[in-house]
C-alpha cells in the first residue's frame, strides 16, 4: 500500500509550534537564572537589608590582624574570593570604630589612637603573618561605655555583608593591602543588629536595585511561561485533537443510525465499508451475467423453413 502523502503544516501550525518552543526555553532559562542568582545576589541583598546597616559612615581604625591556618581556626575571613570554597587559610581583621554622627570625633582622634597603638606594638612586625602571631588586646572587645572614645572595639571587618566575592568586583589582594596595616583609618558601616559586623562599602540603592532585577525578571518570566504552556496544553492542543476526531465520530454515528446522508471522508470506516460493499455487488453482477451469455451462444438457431411452414399452415386454416 502506498504511503499517504504528507500535508505540509500551515502558517498557524508553524506559529503555534515556535511559540510553544520559545515559552519552553524561556521557562527553563528563567528557572536556572533564578537558582543561580539566589546565592550570589538575592540572598546577600536580603541579608544586607535585614542587618540594618547605618547609612551614616562610622570612623574605623585597624586594631588587630590575624593570619591563621587550618579549617578549625578559619571560622571566618575578612575577605575571600569565592563564596563556596572551604577555608584552610584566612586573614582576620578587627577594627575599632566611632560613630560618624558624634560631634567630638575628629581626625585628630584617629591620629592620636594610631600613635598610642604603635607605641604599644612597636616590637610587632605586622607585615609578617604566622598562625601563632596575635596582637594583644588593648581594649576589651565589644560595646564600650558612654565615657569611652570608641563605640565598639574588636569588630570584624568585611568588604560586604558576606565577606566574599569574585573578581573584578572584589579583589582580596587589594582589600588586604588597603585595610591590613595596623592603625589605618577609614570610613566603615556598622550593623545595628550586630554591631560587631562592619563593612567597608555600602550602597543601599544599588543593593535594592540588584534585588529588584534579580527577582522581577526571572520570576515573572517563569510564571508567564507556565501559564501559557498550561493554557496551550488544555485548550489549544486538545481542541485540535477533538477537531481531528470529529469526522470519525460523525461517520460512526452515521453508520449506527443508518443515515447515508452523513458526510464521509476517504479515511473513514464508513467509506471503506461502502467501497467493499460496492465491490462485492459488482462481482455478483458480473458472475450472473456470464452464464446468460453462455446459454445464448450455445442454443441452436431457428431455421427459416420452420418459420415458412408455420406461415403456410396459418393460410390453410384460414
Amino acid at each position: 500500500m502506498a504511503d499517504e502523502e504528507k500535508i505540509p503544516p500551515t502558517f498557524l501550525e508553524k506559529l503555534l509550534f515556535y511559540t510553544t518552543a520559545s515559552f519552553v526555553l524561556l521557562a527553563i532559562f528563567s528557572l536556572f537564572a533564578f537558582l543561580f542568582l539566589v546565592p550570589f545576589v538575592i540572598e546577600p541583598a536580603f541579608t544586607t537589608i535585614f542587618m540594618q546597616f547605618d547609612p551614616t559612615a562610622a570612623l574605623c581604625v585597624t586594631s588587630q590582624v590575624k593570619h591563621l591556618v587550618g579549617a578549625s581556626n578559619c571560622t571566618w575571613a575578612s575577605c575571600r574570593e569565592g563564596c563556596t570554597k572551604d577555608l584552610f587559610e584566612c586573614t582576620q581583621i578587627r577594627v575599632n570604630y566611632k560613630l560618624g554622627n558624634d560631634t567630638n570625633v575628629t581626625l585628630a582622634d584617629f591620629e592620636e589612637l594610631v600613635r598610642e597603638e604603635r607605641a604599644l606594638r612597636k616590637d610587632y612586625e605586622y607585615d609578617s603573618f604566622d598562625s601563632t602571631d596575635e596582637l594583644p588586646d588593648v581594649l576589651p572587645t565589644g560595646l564600650q561605655g558612654s565615657d569611652s572614645e570608641w563605640y565598639f572595639t574588636g569588630a570584624r571587618l568585611f568588604p560586604n555583608v558576606k565577606g566574599c566575592g569574585y573578581p573584578p568586583i572584589l579583589n582580596c589582594t587589594i582589600f588586604y593591602g588597603k585595610y591590613r596595616p595596623l592603625g589605618t583609618n577609614y570610613s566603615c558601616y556598622y550593623s545595628r543588629v550586630d554591631p560587631g559586623l562592619v563593612i567597608t562599602e555600602l550602597d543601599m540603592w544599588q543593593n535594592t536595585l540588584n534585588l529588584v532585577y534579580a527577582m522581577a525578571i526571572p520570576i515573572p518570566s517563569f510564571i508567564i511561561s507556565v501559564i501559557y504552556l498550561t493554557f496551550a496544553y488544555f485548550k489549544i492542543y486538545n481542541t485540535e485533537e477533538e477537531s481531528e476526531q470529529e469526522p470519525l465520530k460523525n461517520d460512526a454515528e452515521a453508520m449506527a443510525t443508518g443515515d447515508d446522508e452523513k458526510p464521509t471522508t476517504p479515511g473513514s470506516d464508513t467509506f471503506r465499508e461502502d467501497l467493499a460493499c460496492f465491490g462485492h455487488q459488482l462481482k455478483l453482477q458480473l458472475a450472473n451475467e456470464k452464464p446468460k451469455e453462455g446459454f445464448e451462444s450455445n442454443s441452436p438457431p431457428i431455421s427459416n423453413s420452420a418459420s415458412l411452414s408455420g406461415t403456410k399452415s396459418s393460410f390453410v386454416n384460414a
